[in-house]
């Protein structure tokens, strides 16, 4: 309705900034041809500082991030203080690795509400030590889960405080000795913090500036843990927990999903599979069992409000193979082997190419440019892995993430053989 709408009005006034919001609808819908069209008809039409520094956000979704800088350079030079340019440039230098002017620009999402600012009656920590600091999540579960590997770091010298997402509060106090957490950052009024004397506030998703800014701050060691009485039941082969369709915008639903009914060389494997899929997938398990005659497990822990059960779950595997989700962070996290399907055009999390810096035990399979069916040949690649791995093991008694060993620290191996 949107689209048609704007095409209405440019047809009548072909104005820049009518482009511009053409362009994003289409965006927001998935038509990556069209959005590239009428954000070059803006760009060409008024190459305005707001323009430009949407035009750069483009860039960034389709894994080109030189470009996407080039643009937002442009856009600054128009006005310095363009907050999407400033954000745009941001995504492009994280996705490049270039992390410490990445997370300095990563701070103008603060200024201008386009990442999360709590708790605005307490000073923005500075980097002192020795105080007291709360620390307010942000964005989804699973970037919380990543940005979490940052807490030890800022517990070695100061009292922390967490507020974090409602399901996350039980796992996170686990995995943390000492850390005081709260699940109230989606809530509006608040009582807990007149109970301490606190000094400053932070983002957790600022703690990059302190803690992550060369590629040797990055430890990728697991930092979440689940007590070993706690661990979901299992049988004697080797557990892989699967998931399929990531994200909730429509025009990134179908660029991380990777279709079950596509998943026949890994699912006939002599494997217990495990759904790991979040969203309602009874009618894709019923297809892949009419394909295949594999049926693959269902259990409430992914489902559950409390991730602590989720993480159970993930932990009682010997191996996680999924789309771009949550559930990787969940697993590098915990330490548990991960093998990702990364569309060619990947958030700034995966990087251009290389491995995935948060975590050691998380490979990327990386879909190649070109094909029709991409994503078959990252299929098939895995599946060729799988057989390998499990011979491996087969010459030895087979014990959970016996493995890890054989697959920790390795990177891309569709599309890039770089690490």
């Amino acid at each position: 309705m949107a689209i048609s709408f704007l095409h209405r009005a440019a047809a009548m006034t072909p104005q820049a900034d009518i482009l511009c919001n053409l362009a994003i609808a289409y965006k927001q819908s998935g038509q990556h041809d069209k959005t590239f069209e009428y954000f070059k008809k803006a760009v060409k039409n008024n190459p305005s500082a707001e323009i430009l520094g949407n035009y750069a956000g483009l860039w960034v979704n389709y894994g080109t991030p030189d470009e996407a800088i080039k643009q937002a350079n442009k856009a600054l030079k128009l006005d310095k203080d363009c907050h999407m340019a400033h954000w745009n440039k941001a995504l492009a230098l994280l996705e490049k690795g270039e992390w410490k002017e990445a997370w300095e620009e990563h701070e103008w999402g603060l200024k201008h509400k386009i990442r999360t600012d709590r708790h605005k009656d307490l000073p923005y920590w500075d980097g002192t030590s020795g105080k007291t600091i709360l620390v307010y999540g942000e964005q989804g579960i699973g970037d919380e889960i990543m940005f979490a590997s940052m807490l030890p770091d800022l517990m070695k010298e100061n009292t922390v405080i967490l507020e974090c997402h409602k399901r996350l509060k039980h796992l996170f106090e686990e995995s943390f000795p000492g850390l005081i957490v709260y699940g109230t950052r989606e809530d509006g009024e608040l009582t807990w913090p007149n109970d301490h004397q606190i000094d400053y506030r932070v983002s957790i998703g600022s703690l990059g500036r302190w803690f992550r800014q060369e590629k040797k701050d990055f430890p990728g060691t697991p930092y979440l843990t689940v007590n070993d009485k706690d661990l979901v039941q299992r049988g004697a082969k080797m557990r892989v927990g699967l998931s399929w369709t990531g994200g909730l915008k429509p025009g990134r639903i179908a660029a991380r999903s990777v279709p079950i009914q596509l998943w026949g060389s890994i699912l006939e494997q002599d494997c217990e599979f495990v759904s790991l899929q979040y969203t309602d997938c009874a009618k894709d398990i019923e297809e892949t069992e009419q394909l295949y005659g594999i049926k693959i497990k269902q259990f409430d822990e992914i489902k559950a409000d409390d991730y602590y059960e989720t993480a159970k779950l993930v932990n009682s595997c010997d191996l996680v193979i999924s789309c771009c989700t949550s559930v990787i962070h969940l697993a590098g996290a915990l330490g548990v082997p991960c093998w990702v399907m990364v569309p060619n055009k990947p958030a700034w999390r995966y990087g251009v190419k290389g491995g995935m810096r948060w975590y050691r035990s998380v490979r990327l399979y990386r879909q190649p440019e070109g094909s029709k069916e991409m994503w078959l040949a990252v299929v098939e690649k895995i599946a060729q892995d799988l057989a390998e791995l499990r011979q491996e093991e087969s010459c030895s008694s087979f014990t959970p993430q016996a493995h890890i060993n054989v697959i920790e620290g390795t990177s891309s191996l569709i599309s890039s053989q770089q690490t």
